[in-house]
């Protein structure tokens, strides 16, 4: 691997002294305005890039005053300023964690609104740099949304989640193939034997329901061929093919992304959970008493905040070449929805 191009080599690809170089990849005023877009396309061209840490500290030197936190910004793009957390949104509440973690470094977290009104994308590119912000945490996008696009190169970026689909950033998600096959372990260990699959929502990334569904496939090679069910062919299910399918595959239990609408149709079709059907909510609601894999949202924001700082002190900005991964795997939870079967 090539050596980074350091500051000193775009000083000397220019002619100029080091700190012409620093002042002008600032956009500083004494600088004047062709030299500094000289400079910027040779530091372009030899891929060098501020390090966001090495920035605080000459900062603080040039003001005399210590810089306490190194801010990180939390990046949301839903319709409303806070629909991404309760009770906005049914989702987990990942910033309060990331924020914690972000102050065990030194580091402050703060809230940004992609869709702030008035914003445009370059706009809201200048206020972090002109802020001496580098590191982002792209929160999960709101439903039907895949991509952002901002400045990427000018950036240090881990998103939260699977819903971001363009570009392909490091990202921290749930271990949802974990999830499916511990679920469905869970139901042959309680003694149920013909285990069904429904989207009983609409899922927000696509890439989450194949692994859930492919946990539950192989799952299902391990069942007697007798009990092996397809799953319920509707992505997402309506109430009249689930009926159908119900009635024509008989499964004793369910795993389903969401337990709210299965039992409403459970219920008008006279059945009853957990006395006739066993539930698994895939994503665990642990307030409504769902059995389920509990992922603890702290935890996930503090790796995503861990994932960004090696980011930053490896100066690694903007769309990586080889996207890495972070999986955490939840905890099993019991629920009163999938009792032992009798």
């Amino acid at each position: 691997m090539p050596a980074k191009a350091t500051l000193q080599d775009v000083a000397r690809k220019a002619g100029v002294h080091r700190t012409t170089v620093s002042l002008s990849l600032r956009d500083h005023p004494r600088i004047p305005a062709a030299t500094r877009e000289h400079i910027k396309s040779i530091a372009a061209r030899l891929g060098y890039r501020i390090n966001p840490l090495v920035s605080a500290l000459m900062k603080s030197r040039r003001s005399g005053q210590a810089v306490k936190h190194v801010a990180l910004a939390y990046v949301t793009a839903y319709p409303t300023r806070f629909g991404w957390r309760p009770p906005h949104h049914d989702r987990p509440n990942f910033f309060p964690g990331a924020a914690e973690r972000a102050r065990d470094f030194g580091y402050k977290l703060e809230h940004f609104w992609l869709a702030e009104p008035g914003m445009t994308e370059e706009r809201f590119c200048d206020i972090l740099s002109a802020r001496g912000i580098n590191g982002l945490i792209i929160g999960r996008l709101p439903p039907g949304q895949q991509a952002v696009r901002l400045a990427w190169e000018r950036f240090l970026c881990v998103a939260l989640g699977m819903t971001l689909r363009e570009p392909l950033l490091h990202h921290v998600t749930e271990n949802h193939f974990a999830t499916a096959w511990q679920a469905m372990q869970r139901c042959r260990e309680r003694g149920y034997r013909r285990v069904g699959f429904v989207f009983s929502e609409a899922n927000d990334s696509p890439r989450v329901g194949d692994r859930w569904l492919g946990a539950f496939l192989a799952q299902q090679q391990l069942f007697p061929p007798a009990d092996r069910l397809p799953p319920c062919p509707a992505v997402p299910a309506d109430e009249k093919s689930f009926r159908v399918w119900f009635k024509r595959e008989r499964p004793d239990a369910l795993l389903a992304n969401h337990a709210g609408p299965i039992h409403t149709w459970l219920e008008r079709m006279g059945r009853r959970v957990p006395r006739d059907v066993g539930l698994v909510e895939l994503e665990e609601h642990p307030e409504l008493g769902s059995a389920g894999v509990y992922y603890d949202p702290a935890k996930l924001g503090a790796l995503a905040v861990e994932m960004l700082i090696g980011l930053m002190h490896r100066n690694e900005a903007g769309v990586p070449d080889d996207q890495h991964e972070i999986l955490l795997t939840g905890e099993w939870r019991d629920g009163k929805t999938l009792p032992p079967r009798k």
